[in-house]
């Protein structure tokens, strides 16, 4: 039987395709793997917690989970988020109408939490406006006050495994918020030009975020999160020649910024059936994938274990579309076992979450199963 592991160990030989003790899990630990507001405060009512509800994105309506609720649960990480800027520029034309850092207007529909993208600034644009556009200020200095004092803390002070996030991430999925989604993928059919200009003026943005956060924190996390959805239910957003062509020349440079500041693992999501790309990610150097969306084409976990074990590791798979909303307990810890079994039970490679944020409709019993299971499976994965 492996020894007992800390969490810190037991994450980073995961991602490291070495055995672990048990499996890996997370929840809460990136802006893609935690809790809806909704669901968040039945979890606490759950666990009998009373402490305030930190969001920290208006947009998605997630959470940051406080440490006392973390306490009670078997999760293996805790995150790092960037702030909010000192001087921000989101701003609110009526009570259920924000426009964010960017200039993306968001309206919150009616009888639902989250906000939809109503309003994209750049949707008439031409290439000359974009150097006269007002884009975010990532040298402002609130994004990145005290962090690497709280990077240091939990890197010295605790053996979770630190899991780091900008928060703002993305270059494709910006591009489109930015232009309108079909308008942007027009634009790198018809006018090429165009498209690679905009995408250039935004990767820079996010390196130089990155650039800046990594020299607070790089030297204290254990993995840091990017990302760009690329797929859909049914396939990829975009042919694999197009994101070849286009969009991954932007993600080996964002990679490898990264691995140049820290030794973290670098998490990519990316949402949908992207298992076409999954070897792309593996040429430029990504060494997790986030979520397994294994209700997707192609992404059954047998199938992206048979092609892919051992070359990149998996962080999610227990599915948020029907098995976490609508299932019953004894559903979600089937599901647990199998899947665990499918990757490969103990031999490391795989850290256990929910594909994507847990949703409102999610009962607390339901995300209480899935980590109590995945906790205490090892020992028939040992046996």
């Amino acid at each position: 039987m492996k020894a007992s592991m800390t969490p810190r160990e037991r994450v980073l030989a995961a991602l490291n395709h070495q055995p672990v003790d048990r499996i890996p899990i997370d929840l809460g630990g990136t802006q893609n793997s935690t809790v809806c507001t909704g669901a968040y405060d039945s979890l606490k009512a759950f666990l009998a917690v009373t402490v305030p509800t930190q969001e920290i994105s208006k947009a998605f309506e997630i959470v940051k989970m406080d440490e006392a609720v973390l306490s009670q649960l078997p999760v293996d990480t805790r995150s790092l988020f960037a702030k909010p800027p000192t001087r921000s520029r989101t701003h609110w034309p009526d009570a259920r109408t924000f426009v964010d850092d960017w200039g993306v207007t968001y309206r919150q529909p009616e009888h639902w939490p989250q906000w939809d993208a109503i309003a994209h600034p750049l949707a008439e644009a031409t290439i000359d406006d974009l150097e006269k556009y007002d884009w975010p200020d990532v040298e402002d200095e609130g994004r990145y006050a005290g962090l690497r004092d709280q990077a240091q803390d939990l890197h010295e002070n605790t053996d979770y495994a630190v899991t780091a996030s900008t928060m703002d991430t993305v270059i494709f999925d910006r591009c489109w918020m930015q232009r309108g989604m079909e308008q942007f993928l027009v634009d790198m059919l018809l006018d090429p030009e165009f498209a690679l200009a905009l995408m250039e003026i935004v990767a820079d943005i996010q390196f130089r975020r990155h650039e800046r956060f990594l020299e607070q924190v790089g030297p204290y996390i254990d993995a840091i999160m990017i990302g760009d959805d690329m797929g859909i239910q049914d396939g990829l957003l975009i042919r694999p020649e197009l994101y070849r062509q286009m969009v991954k020349p932007f993600h080996t440079r964002y990679v490898q910024l990264i691995k140049e500041r820290t030794q973290a693992k670098v998490i990519m999501h990316t949402c949908g059936s992207i298992a076409d790309l999954v070897e792309d990610y593996i040429e430029i150097g990504v060494d997790v994938l986030n979520p397994m969306q294994v209700s997707a084409n192609g992404m059954l976990p047998q199938s992206l274990k048979q092609r892919f074990g051992g070359r990149m590791a998996f962080w999610g798979g227990i599915d948020t579309q029907q098995l976490l909303p609508q299932g019953r307990p004894e559903d979600v810890r089937a599901a647990v076992r199998a899947t665990i079994r499918v990757m490969g039970g103990l031999e490391g490679g795989y850290v256990l979450g929910a594909v994507h944020n847990v949703q409102d409709d999610v009962p607390p019993e339901n995300i209480w199963a899935m980590l109590d299971e995945a906790e205490n499976f090892a020992v028939e994965c040992q046996s």
